[in-house]
C-alpha cells in the first residue's frame, strides 16, 4: 500500500467512524446502494444483526429493510438464523459471498480515492483531511434533534 492508498484507506476509515460516506457515483443501482448499505453495515459489525438494528442503524424503514433483506438472501449475500438466546429473534449474517463483495467494494472505492489523492498532492490531500476532520466536529457539536441539526431549528 502505498502512501496514497494509506491515507485514503484512513479517509475511508474516518468517513466510516460518523457514518457518513458519500453516495457511490459507479454502476451501482439505486436499489442496490440500499443493499450496499446493509452489507456494509453487516460487514463492519462483528456481530450478526437483526432486521430491527439495521433499521434503526441505517435509518431505513423496517419495510425496507425486510425487502433489501429479502433480495440479498435470494442472491445469497446474506444468512438469517434464529438466535440461540431467544428463538423469536432472528439474526442476518453475511455469507462468505457477502463478505467477499464487500472487500471488493472497499478495495475499489479506496483505489478510486487513491487516485483522487494522488492528482491533489500531499499537500492538499492532508489539507482536505484536515477539513474534513473539522467539518465532522462540528456537525457532531451542532448535534440533532429528531431529524433536523439544532441550529437548524433556530433558523
Amino acid at each position: 500500500m502505498n502512501e496514497y492508498e494509506a491515507l485514503a484507506h484512513a479517509f475511508l476509515r474516518d468517513m466510516a467512524e460518523k457514518k457518513r460516506l458519500p453516495p457511490h457515483g459507479d454502476d451501482v443501482s439505486a436499489s442496490m446502494r440500499g443493499e450496499m448499505a446493509v452489507l456494509r453495515q453487516l460487514g463492519e459489525s462483528e456481530l450478526p444483526m437483526t432486521a430491527g438494528d439495521l433499521s434503526r442503524d441505517l435509518r431505513m424503514t423496517t419495510s425496507r429493510i425486510a425487502a433489501v433483506l429479502n433480495s440479498l438472501q435470494k442472491k445469497g449475500m446474506i444468512e438469517r438464523g434464529e438466535d440461540a438466546q431467544d428463538r423469536r429473534r432472528v439474526l442476518v449474517r453475511l455469507t462468505a459471498a457477502g463478505s467477499a463483495l464487500c472487500e471488493h467494494r472497499k478495495a475499489c472505492v479506496r483505489r478510486r480515492l487513491a487516485a483522487i489523492f494522488e492528482r491533489l498532492g500531499m499537500e492538499d490531500t492532508r489539507e482536505f483531511m484536515r477539513i474534513m476532520g473539522r467539518v465532522f466536529d462540528i456537525n457532531e457539536a451542532l448535534g440533532f434533534e429528531g431529524d433536523c441539526p439544532r441550529a437548524a431549528r433556530r433558523m
